[in-house]
């Protein structure tokens, strides 16, 4: 049944190409919206993805969709598609979803969340934490732009079994943001997550400073673990031969961690350094990555010592900037 004679509403007001569920829809809108509406109908739409989740009620399946409004069809900038926010957006209910409303492309989508100028380092340190478990995001790009080497990290999941589909994570937005510790995606402790299509990392950046764009940690006691990268990109713009694509430290993995028809590229052939490595996994990580149809681009090796962590399939492919056919 209907809610509108359009039909684009049924079921209490979720549009019929949105995701099934028990619970409630809410719009957002950064650029036609108002943080005073209940976010309910597309034309009475919150502002900002904040708002809409301080509405939201855990553990029903709400979902929020993030809407995409361009000014005009000849425009394709972000301004008025992404939820600019001046805080960190702490994700913290269970089973509640987040949904970009856009063309689903793997690369910077036009909904998403990114750092206002009004940002401090501080305050979107990281932008986005992801400490619920059971969500589901989708068709997003999240990306830190302040211009400060203390503005450490993009997105951080410690949370469990949620989903994420044409995500774009993307750190390091600015030159000025360079720093040793700065990430794209940060996994603490979190388990059973699955990424597909996403996009992991920015190569417009040069990272001189950069150590990785992706990091795992462990926290209270839980190590990374049984994580899903379904036919991911990776990419970076290594300025030092010290960059890498993932670091894992001592104790930060548990079991094992998946990688399937993921690219991992590092820009060699538009004059990126050469990476000495891919991966920087300590020996006593406690925990596998097991890699199966990969390839990596831009780094002379997989690992300069092998820690035992890394587990290569049979038509895994490490490609160095010396040769276009690399080495094997």
């Amino acid at each position: 049944m209907t809610t509108y004679p359009d039909m684009l509403y049924q079921n209490g007001g979720m549009p019929v190409s949105g995701m099934l569920t028990q619970g409630n829809a809410f719009f957002v809108n950064p650029y036609k919206g108002s943080d005073g509406n209940r976010g309910r109908q597309v034309n009475k739409a919150t502002a900002s993805a904040k708002k809409a989740l301080s509405l939201a009620t855990e553990k029903q399946n709400d979902v929020i969709y993030l809407e995409s409004t361009l000014t005009d069809f000849g425009t394709n900038g972000a301004a008025n598609g992404c939820d600019y926010i001046t805080s960190t957006l702490t994700w913290n209910k269970d089973s509640t979803h987040l949904i970009g409303i856009g063309a689903g492309g793997m690369y910077s989508q036009r909904s998403g969340i990114r750092s206002d100028d009004g940002a401090t380092a501080a305050s979107v340190a990281p932008l986005a934490l992801i400490s619920a478990s059971n969500c589901r995001f989708e068709n997003l790009q999240f990306m830190n732009e302040v211009a400060s080497a203390s503005a450490l990290g993009c997105v951080e999941v410690s949370g469990n079994r949620n989903y994420f589909k044409n995500c774009h994570f993307a750190g390091t937005g600015v030159s000025g943001a360079d720093a040793a510790t700065n990430f794209s995606l940060k996994l603490t402790g979190a388990q059973e997550n699955v990424f597909e299509n996403c996009v992991i990392g920015l190569d417009t950046v040069t990272k001189t400073a950069g150590r990785y764009e992706m990091f795992f940690a462990a926290s209270g006691g839980n190590a990374v673990a049984r994580n899903v990268f379904r036919n991911c990109l990776f990419v970076t713009f290594a300025g030092s031969a010290s960059m890498t694509f993932l670091t894992a430290g001592s104790g930060s993995m548990d079991r094992f961690n998946y990688f399937d028809q993921c690219r991992f590229t590092n820009a060699v052939a538009s004059t990126a350094s050469t990476m000495s490595q891919g991966f920087s996994v300590h020996a006593s990580a406690g925990g596998g990555l097991v890699l199966s149809n990969c390839m990596m681009v831009g780094a002379t090796a997989s690992e300069t010592s092998a820690s035992g962590n890394v587990y290569h399939g049979t038509y895994d492919s490490i490609r160095a900037i010396t040769s276009a056919l690399g080495t094997t």
